[in-house]
């Protein structure tokens, strides 16, 4: 897959209007889109879900964070993309290049990462407003991508997709997964199986009472 002739464009200008400080910056924003990092933040989170006894969510950035991650060395694999020329990069990076798993794996994790807070958190629910930085912080990573040069424009918006549609995916997983047990306790329940019939039973001895 080549890149569109916008992605041309804007590597070009980037790299024009490079300087410093913005370069040492964008090195540093970039470290936390770092596999590591998005490690360390999984590993906290389920460590924070785990203590408040929400195991279901404990699960859903641990199995979210591994699937997307899987995701996106199968795309990778799929459209072969080439990075930007060895000559704009400031850092020295192999593999292909769409789409940007700084992009895409950043939005995935910070995403749950900022709903799972949100759950455990009540006291965060009254500034829910202060979550909207795991976005931004993603998306900062992504521009420091296109910055470094390591990246086409498209690899990181595209990254950024991929990222949203697959958090979508995990939050909709979770809601099925969580919402079955609670249907199958109900429906096993024997006080459950006695109650309805007696009140099916109640209403149709009242219909036969009633005068036609």
């Amino acid at each position: 897959m080549r890149q569109f002739p916008i992605d041309d464009n804007i590597t070009n200008w980037v790299v024009g209007a490079r300087h410093e400080p913005l370069t040492s910056v964008a090195h540093l924003v970039t470290s936390l889109g770092n596999t590591l990092t998005l490690v360390l933040v999984v590993i906290g989170v389920f460590v924070m879900a785990w203590l408040a006894n929400r195991i279901d969510l404990a699960a859903l950035i641990v199995l979210g964070g591994l699937s997307g991650y899987f995701l996106m060395v199968i795309l990778k694999l799929i459209f072969a993309r080439d990075r930007p020329p060895i000559g704009g990069r400031l850092l020295d990076v192999g593999g292909n290049a769409f789409p940007s798993g700084h992009a895409m794996m950043s939005m995935l994790v910070y995403l749950l990462t900022a709903v799972i807070l949100y759950r455990i958190y009540p006291k965060l629910r009254v500034r829910a407003a202060v979550l909207l930085w795991f976005p931004v912080l993603s998306i900062l990573i992504g521009l420091s991508r296109i910055y470094l040069g390591v990246h086409w424009a498209s690899d990181v918006v595209f990254g950024w997709l991929f990222g949203i549609v697959w958090f979508g995916v995990c939050l909709f997983g979770h809601a099925q997964l969580v919402r079955r047990p609670a249907i199958l306790r109900l429906a096993g329940d024997p006080m459950v199986s006695r109650t309805v019939p007696t009140t099916v039973a109640g209403s149709a001895g009242q219909d036969a009472s009633r005068p036609s």
